[in-house]
C-alpha cells in the first residue's frame, strides 16, 4: 500500500495550490479529483479572479492544467 505526506480531494482553485506547495516542498502526494478545475471549469464566466480581470471557466481550468505540467 502506498503511503503519501498528503492527500488532496479535489482539483478546484484550492486543490491546485495545495498540490503546487506540495511538489514545491517535495512531498510524497496524490490528488484525488475527476478532472482539473473543479467547479470554476464549468462556469461561463470568472470576473475578478487574482491575475484574471475576466477569464472563461474553461480557460481558466487550462492554465490550471498547464500549471501544473
Amino acid at each position: 500500500m502506498a503511503v503519501y505526506d498528503l492527500i488532496i480531494i479535489g482539483a478546484g482553485p484550492a486543490g491546485i495550490t495545495a498540490s503546487v506547495y506540495a511538489a514545491r516542498k517535495k512531498m510524497n502526494f496524490l490528488v484525488i479529483t475527476l478532472d482539473i478545475g473543479g467547479q470554476a471549469a464549468l462556469s461561463g464566466d470568472i470576473e475578478n479572479y487574482t491575475g484574471y480581470q475576466f477569464i472563461s471557466g474553461p480557460d481558466l481550468a487550462a492554465k490550471f492544467e498547464q500549471h501544473l505540467k
